[in-house]
């Protein structure tokens, strides 16, 4: 839902920006047989950017008739989504048991996706997640979607049992999309 304008988008359909997906596929490292998931394929802004070869890629997408809620699949390796807000807490608690042992889930929320009483909750049972990475500038999806911008901030949402994704020593970083976050240098 966009904090602006209070619309939501039917289906929740945000597709997620590719920069974002870049920034992220940028700082992960994939084994040569890991098994990828993308529990909302949309138009493929993630599923498409994964370097693992076609029969080592799993996909759901409800608007293609694959209802991930409703579709087994068991040991995965790497599941990253942009799940519908929604049905966040559904998305998660399913993807972690489907998650293999040494598996990495990364999910991208809203960071105000850790507050509110049910859901602090829900983080007392699930367990916080060890890693954020917070997405800098602030995505937009308003160009994808025709609708206005929100005011949220966003972040990759990390468990990552199988160190596959580079992490700071703090459990929340910042992760600068490319093109539109630079560090200007010393003169």
């Amino acid at each position: 839902m966009s904090r602006t304008t209070g619309n939501v988008i039917k289906n929740e359909f945000y597709p997620t920006p590719a920069k974002v997906v870049d920034a992220l596929l940028e700082t992960m490292t994939f084994r040569p047989n890991d098994v990828f998931l993308e529990p909302c394929r949309g138009e493929g802004a993630i599923y498409n950017r994964i370097p693992l070869p076609g029969n080592q890629k799993c996909w759901a997408e409800l608007s293609e008739g694959v209802d991930y809620l409703k579709t087994p699949f068991n040991n995965i390796d790497v599941i990253i989504t942009n799940p519908p807000f929604s049905l966040a807490t559904e998305f998660l608690e399913k993807a972690k048991r489907e998650l293999a042992e040494d598996g990495t889930m990364i999910f991208l929320l809203r960071l105000n996706f850790l507050g509110s009483k049910k859901r602090c909750e829900f983080w007392e049972t699930f367990g916080t997640p060890p890693h954020i990475k917070v997405i800098t500038p602030r995505p937009s999806f308003a160009k994808i979607n025709n609708s206005a911008s929100d005011t949220c901030e966003y972040g990759w949402f990390i468990w990552d049992n199988g160190n596959r994704v580079a992490h700071a020593e703090l459990p929340i970083t910042h992760l600068c999309t490319p093109t539109q976050c630079t560090k200007k240098e010393a003169a």
